[in-house]
Parts: structure tokens; C-alpha cells; sequence
């Protein structure tokens, strides 16, 4: 019979990956992963820094303008108060005159002589009134330089504190991300410290299995060195379980429980079912293709009627090989059969398609 491959047929031979499954992340993803927000951490922190410091200056400012107000006020207050008081005193000397004469008045000794005092008051009185308007004069414009000055303060200090807020927003935004990232940085540490100790384990477990699997494949090629030495018949095919095709069946049933694996063929971490039997017969010198299509093709067929120790036995569907066994003698094969099992010694499946010898 011709078995028709199609482009499919390969994917089938190694047993399809269970739908919505998550892989976890590779270490080295999760260590570039952790690098980047690492970087990120550093350069916010760096803008954070600046971000202070401007918060601080605009800060100190905004005290510094509100203190020069402050002042500014009391000086118009100040200016007021003075004012005053010099019109109500330049009142008093005004009413003294118009009233005395400047008869007991020093400051106006210079007017007595005159023949027509009045004239003379008047001329005080608008000298007075001259002073006082000086006075008026210049509290006005004091009084304007000074509300200029506040009006410019008081736009300094709202773009100051509208500088203030910015900024201030701008820092705990920065401070947000910061602990966004840092959190985000420990979730990525964590994840990265479990893969790293679920690799180590992995590798130990991995170095078990070999070592258990090299002293089984050792005991069983002295066990065939010593059957050949004493019969050398049983090179023959009719002992051929005793040579290559039990250390493969010792090397495979030294990985039973390890987990079903697909596209796997690593010892103490997972084998697809292909996988398994190209390992098993890597460990007796035999080289074979991790497909079970190609391992069919490429190895001798034999009837089931012959099997031995070793041998694989294959099963087909739709026009394609798609799963592989290793018979172990007595009507019982080693497998990795699917997704979620391990790998078990198990009775020989119903309706095999074709066995071979590798």
C-alpha cells in the first residue's frame, strides 16, 4: 500500500500543541524585558530629579513674590498714613496764620513788616496749599508706581504658581510611572527568578535521567557483549532484541514519567512520540529522523508476526502517518502518546498500520 503524505502530514507525526496553552516566557525575553524597564526606572528617576528641583525653585519663588507684595502693601499703607498726617498739620499752620496773623509764628516773621497783612496770609495760605498739593502730588505717584509694581507681582506670582502646578503635576505623574515601572520591574524579576529555578531544575533533572539512561544502556550492551561472546548465533535476527533494539528499549523505558512533549526529544524534559523513538535509538548508534512519516520510509519493514524488542510500530489515518510506538515484547509497546500523558508502557494500540526495524 502507498501511503500519500501532505503538507500537513508532518505536524500530525509530532502531535499537535493543546488549543489556548500559554508557554511561558524564554529567560532571555524576561531578562531583556527586565533590562528595558530597568533603563526606563533610571531615566524617570533622572527627570524626577529635575523635576524637583524646578518644583523647589518655582516654590521659592512664589514665597519670594508673595513677600515682595506684602511689602509693597505696607509701603502704600505707610505713604498714606504719612500724607495724612502732613495735610492735617499744614491745616493747623494754615489756620494759625489766617487766625494770629503769624504774629507768635517764627516761621513767618518775614510777613509782619508788611503794611497789608492780609495779602500776606493769602500768599501763605497758597504756599500751604501748594505744599499740600506737592504732598498729594507725589503720594499719587507713589501710590501708582506702587500698584504697577503689584499688578506686575501679580502676574508673576499667578504664572508662578501656574509654573508651580505644572510642574507639580508633572512630578506625580512622574512618580506614578516610576512606581508603575517598578512594580512592573518585580513582576518581571519574579517571573524571571521561577524560570531560572524551574530551568535549574529542569537541567538536574535532565542530567538524572541521562545518567540513568547511560547505566541502563551500558548494563544492556554488556548483557549483549556477553550473549554474543557465548552464542554467537544470536546476532542472528532471531535474537535481535539481546543487540541495538534493547539498548533503545532500556534507553526509552529509563525516561517512563517524563512528560509528553510536542516537537519534544529531550530526556528528563519531554518527548513527542517521534521524538522519543529517534532518542531511544540514538542511544544504540542509530540515527533516525524525528517525523514518524520519515522514520517510517527510512527503515526496513517487517511483518508483525516478527517482532522484537526494538522495533517500531506505526499507525495511519487519512493518508498519513501520524504516531510511532516501541515495542517491548509480550504484546506491550513504550510511548509517548499525547499531550497531558507521560511516558508509559502500555498495552499495543488496536489498529497499527506497519511495523520496522531500525
Amino acid at each position: 500500500m502507498v501511503v500519500l503524505v501532505t503538507a500537513g502530514a508532518l505536524l500530525p507525526s509530532l502531535g499537535a500543541p493543546t488549543a489556548g496553552a500559554t508557554q511561558p516566557e524564554p529567560i532571555s525575553t524576561l531578562r531583556s524585558r527586565a533590562d528595558v524597564l530597568a533603563a526606563k526606572i533610571a531615566t524617570i528617576q533622572v527627570k524626577l530629579q529635575v523635576l524637583s528641583e524646578e518644583y523647589d525653585q518655582a516654590s521659592t519663588r512664589e514665597a519670594l513674590l508673595k513677600s515682595d507684595i506684602r511689602k509693597d502693601e505696607r509701603s502704600i499703607a505707610n505713604a498714606r498714613l504719612t500724607v495724612g498726617e502732613d495735610r492735617r498739620a499744614l491745616q493747623r499752620q494754615a489756620i494759625d496764620a489766617y487766625v494770629n496773623d503769624s504774629a507768635n509764628s517764627g516761621d513767618f516773621s518775614a510777613l509782619t513788616g508788611m503794611e497789608n497783612a492780609l495779602p500776606a496770609q493769602q500768599t501763605y495760605l497758597e504756599a500751604v496749599a501748594g505744599n499740600l498739593s506737592t504732598a498729594m502730588s507725589s503720594l499719587r505717584f507713589s501710590e501708582h508706581v506702587l500698584v504697577q509694581r503689584m499688578t506686575q507681582l501679580g502676574r508673576d506670582e499667578a504664572q508662578s504658581h501656574s509654573t508651580l502646578e505644572a510642574v507639580g503635576a508633572a512630578r506625580a505623574h512622574a512618580n506614578e510611572l516610576d512606581a508603575d515601572l517598578t512594580a512592573a520591574l518585580q513582576g518581571v524579576n519574579g517571573s524571571l527568578a521561577t524560570a531560572v529555578a524551574q530551568q535549574q531544575e529542569q537541567e538536574a533533572t535532565q542530567a538524572a535521567a541521562q545518567a540513568a539512561a547511560a547505566a541502563v544502556i551500558k548494563q544492556a550492551r554488556q548483557q549483549s557483549d556477553a550473549t554474543t561472546t557465548s552464542n554467537p548465533a544470536a546476532t542472528t535476527s532471531g535474537t535481535y532484541g539481546d543487540g541495538p533494539g534493547l539498548v533503545a528499549v532500556r534507553a526509552a523505558e529509563s525516561q517512563i514519567g517524563v512528560p509528553y512533549s510536542w516537537g519534544g526529544a529531550s530526556p528528563g524534559y519531554g518527548f513527542d512520540c517521534s521524538g522519543l523513538a529517534m532518542w531511544a535509538w540514538g542511544q544504540a548508534g542509530v540515527g533516525l529522523p524525528h517525523s514518524a512519516e520519515d522514520q517510517y520510509y527510512s527503515i526496513e519493514h517487517i511483518p508483525f508476526s516478527e517482532l522484537e524488542p526494538g522495533d517500531l510500530v506505526f499507525y495511519a489515518a487519512d493518508g498519513y502517518i501520524y504516531h510511532v510506538v516501541i515495542y517491548v515484547g509480550d504484546g506491550n509497546v513504550v510511548q509517548a502518546e499525547e499531550t497531558g500523558t507521560t511516558i508509559a508502557i502500555t498495552p499495543i494500540p488496536p489498529g497499527a498500520y506497519a511495523a520496522g526495524r531500525p
